[in-house]
């Protein structure tokens, strides 16, 4: 099945014309996520009802469709439904953060068949760190138990700037005399495509998550950083460079330090795990008391460790939390009132938080946001947990063979 999607349609013939019209069908399938019949199929391909049955009949004999019931119609012949049988699409994917790189199998219901996470990792934009990523997803491969035979390509969401369509990566491994994915693509002998880890969140949600069925909405990524992906007219947002969605770097910031862009005042030197650890530490300092542990060494406590003392009844971890929430939703006020969204999506590690968070986001979005677009406007958790990333990367993949819709 697989070499289908290789196969060099640029000669047309009769017989490469029926292979083409076999993977649309494929793809048609797919797309739905159930069934489909030989009627809807001829009008999706726009096809004679003979040529569609002669193709839903080779299909079916070569092993790749099967009936899995029949359609109910008022009168007449209820006509049989036809869905992919022994047919499993599956995508690299690879998600690498700044103290973390994961690495999974997605099929194409976007569910994760093997993943692996690696926590003693930095990233770095060196040759050095280049090849530890290699290695690690080589590693993965051979115990993944899955034949590179079955894998269509690789998708990955990286932090920093990323050029989507050209497969550039401008923030991390941008040394290379050629774009990221073109790199790894002939490294690993295939298909590789390249996006932003917060546009892959997004995408994730989009297709399997809490904005399916939206046309418009927000979905923040909140972990280490402060990441955004926009969802309008029922579409994600790349923007004209693939840059759309730089919430953290707006101007919403109070603090005076200097963010990595070179500027004051961007909001995720407020908002974000980042911020947390050194305005913690920073509070440590001057005496302030908590019952998070604080290392001996002088180095910083993780964020995350902060978050758990927040959620254990710390007072200092839920002050400066909360007043992260009243930030970040003062600021979302501000997207609400110019985008109108229905929907606005938290996700990342913050998202354990839940009510904790919830409250001062709100009390934040009241404070900035009109009061119309707001009555209209939910906010919600995301329900993907930690694989959203993973899932929303391998989705660049099936997006790139028309096996799902974005």
């Amino acid at each position: 099945m697989k070499a289908i999607f290789k196969s060099n349609f640029t000669e047309i013939t009769n017989e490469t014309r029926l292979m083409q019209q076999k993977l649309r069908i494929i793809q048609v399938i797919s797309q739905n996520g159930y069934g489909i019949t030989v009627p809807d199929i001829c009008k999706e391909l726009k096809i004679s009802a003979p040529t569609g049955i002669k193709l839903v009949n080779e299909l079916q004999s070569e092993g790749f469709l099967s009936i899995i019931g029949k359609k109910e119609t008022q009168n007449g012949r209820k006509p049989a439904i036809y869905a992919l049988k022994n047919v499993n699409f599956y995508a690299l994917s690879v998600e690498i953060l700044m103290k973390r790189i994961t690495v999974g199998i997605i099929d194409s219901r976007l569910n994760t068949v093997y993943y692996r996470q690696k926590t003693d990792f930095v990233l770095e934009d060196t040759a050095d760190c280049l090849q530890k990523v290699e290695g690690f997803i080589l590693e993965c491969l051979d115990n993944s138990g899955v034949g590179e035979e079955s894998i269509l390509g690789m998708g990955m969401g990286i932090t920093g700037r990323v050029k989507h369509e050209t497969g550039e990566s401008l923030t991390f491994f941008n040394f290379l005399d050629q774009p990221l994915a073109q790199h790894l693509s002939k490294f690993f002998d295939i298909p590789v495509f390249l996006n932003n880890d917060t546009r892959c969140f997004g995408m994730a949600e989009k297709i399997v998550g809490k904005a399916k069925n939206v046309n418009h909405a927000i979905v923040i990524n909140l972990s280490r950083g402060l990441g955004t992906c926009l969802v309008i007219d029922n579409k994600i947002v790349n923007g004209g460079m693939g840059f759309a969605g730089e919430l953290g770097h707006m101007q919403f910031g109070k603090r005076e330090k200097m963010c990595l862009c070179g500027k004051k005042g961007c909001l995720g030197n407020d908002v974000g795990g980042n911020a947390l650890e050194e305005i913690f530490m920073e509070k440590v300092a001057i005496g302030e008391k908590t019952m998070v542990h604080i290392p001996e060494d002088g180095s910083s406590v993780r964020y995350d460790d902060i978050l758990i003392s927040a959620l254990k009844g710390d007072e200092l971890s839920i002050d400066l939390i909360q007043d992260m929430g009243y930030k970040l939703g003062h600021a979302l006020g501000n997207i609400v009132n110019l985008l109108n969204p229905e929907l606005i999506i938290i996700g990342g590690k913050f998202s354990k938080l839940r009510t904790l968070l919830l409250d001062p986001v709100k009390t934040g979005i009241t404070s900035s946001a009109l009061v119309h677009p707001m009555e209209d406007c939910k906010i919600e958790f995301s329900e993907l947990g930690d694989l959203g990333g993973l899932k929303g990367a391998g989705a660049l993949v099936f997006e790139y063979f028309e096996l799902i819709k974005n």
